[in-house]
């Protein structure tokens, strides 16, 4: 076995993927109960909100509301989807399913796994948000052909989301902790990281607020991929997200060590 390959499988990404590839298998064998959720919901609310609710709201700038609306829904669906599976997902692996403790006696480690849980819920992130881009070209509400970047940035999106939220799964003491992430950070942000509506509408002290959480670069970016109306701040947006992934994971990692290391 080369230098290369032996560096390579002692890797967290290495064993990462082997995490990843065993949630994918799961996942393959009943991935037709959960089409509905990954293509329903987000259609149903891209028609009330972008073309219902929409048709009684000016234009904005020179995008209609439902263009405007696009972007963001996907950028949601993938927080919304990686946040699922790195938080219920992930703690039922963990405590109910035991999964984490069987992969602890194989060369895996708590690092491993994080990176796994993450990678894959940034793969659910993508699956979710290249279904909304879909309905939304059908919809003819994608303008651009930088929209097939909107692909791997859903990725980075459900990688930082996934991050954070695994910084709670290693500590929750109970599923119901998984509640108080999404009622008081993933909701909260979903209605302040200019989904809906512009920024500069909201009070400058929320503005600067909103611009330290992480699905309001993401909107952006996702925002300025789908429309072309691209701007040297995208790569402080992706930045932005790289850094809180990359710290999200470190803690992560280091809190399951700390778990499941007994």
């Amino acid at each position: 076995m080369s230098g290369l390959a032996v560096m390579l499988r002692s890797s967290v990404l290495w064993g990462g993927y082997h995490v990843w590839q065993r949630n994918r298998d799961a996942f393959l064998r009943g991935w037709k109960v959960e089409v509905g959720g990954v293509i329903i919901e987000p259609f149903i609310l891209l028609v009330a909100m972008g073309f219902g609710l929409g048709a009684y709201i000016e234009d904005i700038g020179d995008m209609s509301y439902a263009e405007f609306l696009a972007p963001g829904l996907v950028a949601s669906y993938a927080m919304f989807h990686a946040t699922f599976d790195s938080t219920y997902g992930a703690y039922l692996r963990m405590e109910s399913h035991h999964i984490y403790e069987a992969m602890l006696y194989t060369p895996i480690s708590p690092a491993d796994i994080v990176v796994g849980e993450v990678m894959w819920s940034a793969t659910r992130a993508v699956v979710s948000s290249t279904a909304i881009l879909l309905v939304a070209t059908s919809f003819g509400l994608v303008s651009s052909p930088l929209a097939i970047l909107a692909i791997p940035c859903a990725y980075l999106i459900g990688v930082t989301i996934a991050a954070l939220a695994m910084i709670l799964t290693s500590t929750a003491t109970s599923i119901g902790a998984m509640n108080n992430f999404y009622t008081l950070f993933v909701l909260p942000m979903f209605y302040v990281s200019g989904v809906f509506f512009p920024l500069d509408r909201l009070p400058i002290g929320v503005q600067i607020f909103s611009w330290a959480l992480p699905l309001t670069p993401g909107a952006s970016l996702m925002r300025g991929l789908v429309t072309g109306d691209t701007t040297w701040f995208m790569v402080l947006w992706a930045l932005e997200l790289v850094a809180v992934a990359a710290v999200a994971l470190w803690l992560a990692s280091m809190l399951m060590t700390r778990r499941l290391i007994k």
